[in-house]
C-alpha cells in the first residue's frame, strides 16, 4: 500500500506544479476580424499583465480553445507598467468547425521552475459555412470522363521509326566521312634537330695562333663581335669594322674600349683578308688584348 501511495503521490506532482488561474484585470484578447470563413486565419493579440520578472508561453492544447486552432506565434514583446510586466502576444488562429464558437485563450505563465496556467476572457468567433443553405452533407459522384480531342496520330509511330532510322544514317555517314579523312591525312615529315654549334672562344684562337694565324685571328675577331653584339644589342656580327666603329660610338661604349676593340678588329681584318702575318710576341699581345676586351665588355 504504501509503494502504491507513492506512486500516486509521484504521478500528481506534475499536476501540483501547474495550477490553473483566472484572467487577471490587465489580461485582454482582441481578434482582427469576429467572422471567417472555414480555415481562414484571422490575427489574435493577446495582453498578459504578471510580475516583474516572469515570462508567457501560449498553451495550445488547453480544452478553453474549444475549435480554434493556433496556427502560429507571430511575435512576443513585454514592457513594463509601473511594478508590473505586460506581455504582448500575437497569433495566427484559424478555426475549421462552421457556425459561432466561444473560446478563451490559454497561456502558461513561468516564474522560475514554477508554472501557473491562466485562461483569458472569452472571445466569439462566427465562422461561415462554405455550403449553400438547403446543400446536402454528402459528398457529389463525380461527373463521368469525357472525351477531348488530339488523340494520337496513326502516322506518328512511323514517323518516329523513320526519323531514328535517318538519324543513324546521318551519324554512321558522319563517322566513315571522318574515319576516312582521318586515314588520309598527310603524314608528318620528320624534321631533324638543327646541331647545335658552341660558339666559338678565345682558347680554340690559342690553341691555333702559331700553326694557323688566319683561322685564330678569324676566331678573335668573331668573339669580340659576339659579346660586343650580346652586351650592346646591335649586330655586330654582320658589320665591318668601320660600321661597327661608328655604331660603338653611337651606342656610349667607353672610347678606350672602342679604340682597343677597333685596333685588335683591324688587325684581325690584315691577318684574314690582306694575308698580313704578324710575328708571335704580337700574336700573344693581340690575344691578351681579345682577353681585356672581352672581360671589360662582359
Amino acid at each position: 500500500m504504501a509503494r502504491i501511495a507513492l506512486w500516486l503521490m509521484a504521478a500528481m506532482l506534475p499536476l501540483l506544479a501547474l495550477a490553473t488561474a483566472a484572467a487577471d484585470d490587465g489580461d485582454t484578447a482582441t481578434l482582427g476580424r469576429q467572422s471567417l470563413g472555414v480555415g481562414e486565419q484571422v490575427a489574435l493579440r493577446l495582453e498578459i499583465s504578471t510580475a516583474v520578472g516572469q515570462s508567457v508561453e501560449v498553451n495550445p492544447g488547453g480544452a478553453q480553445w474549444n475549435a480554434v486552432e493556433v496556427v502560429r506565434v507571430s511575435r512576443t514583446t513585454s514592457r513594463r507598467v509601473g511594478d508590473r510586466a505586460v506581455h504582448t502576444v500575437d497569433l495566427v488562429v484559424a478555426s475549421f468547425a462552421p457556425g459561432t464558437a466561444s473560446f478563451q485563450p490559454v497561456v502558461t505563465i513561468v516564474n522560475g521552475s514554477e508554472a501557473t496556467q491562466r485562461v483569458l476572457p472569452a472571445l466569439t468567433l462566427n465562422v461561415l459555412s462554405s455550403l449553400k443553405p438547403g446543400d446536402k452533407l454528402e459528398i457529389s459522384a463525380l461527373p463521368p470522363p469525357a472525351e477531348i480531342e488530339g488523340a494520337e496520330s496513326p502516322l506518328l509511330k512511323p514517323l518516329v521509326a523513320l526519323g531514328s532510322i535517318g538519324t543513324l544514317f546521318a551519324i554512321s555517314t558522319v563517322l566513315f566521312l571522318a574515319a576516312r579523312a582521318f586515314s588520309r591525312r598527310p603524314k608528318p615529315v620528320a624534321v631533324e634537330a638543327p646541331q647545335v654549334v658552341a660558339p666559338p672562344t678565345l682558347s680554340g684562337a690559342e690553341e691555333i695562333i702559331d700553326i694557323d694565324p688566319v683561322g685564330a685571328y678569324r676566331t678573335l675577331s668573331s668573339v669580340v663581335r659576339g659579346t660586343l653584339g650580346a652586351r650592346y644589342g646591335f649586330p655586330a656580327s654582320s658589320l665591318t669594322t668601320a660600321e661597327l666603329k661608328r655604331r660603338m660610338d653611337a651606342a656610349g661604349v667607353d672610347r678606350w674600349h672602342a679604340r682597343l676593340v677597333g685596333g685588335l678588329l683591324d688587325e684581325c681584318d690584315a691577318v684574314v683578308y690582306a694575308g698580313y702575318r704578324p710575328a708571335g710576341e704580337r700574336r700573344n699581345a693581340d690575344l691578351n688584348m681579345a682577353r681585356e676586351i672581352v672581360e671589360g665588355v662582359s
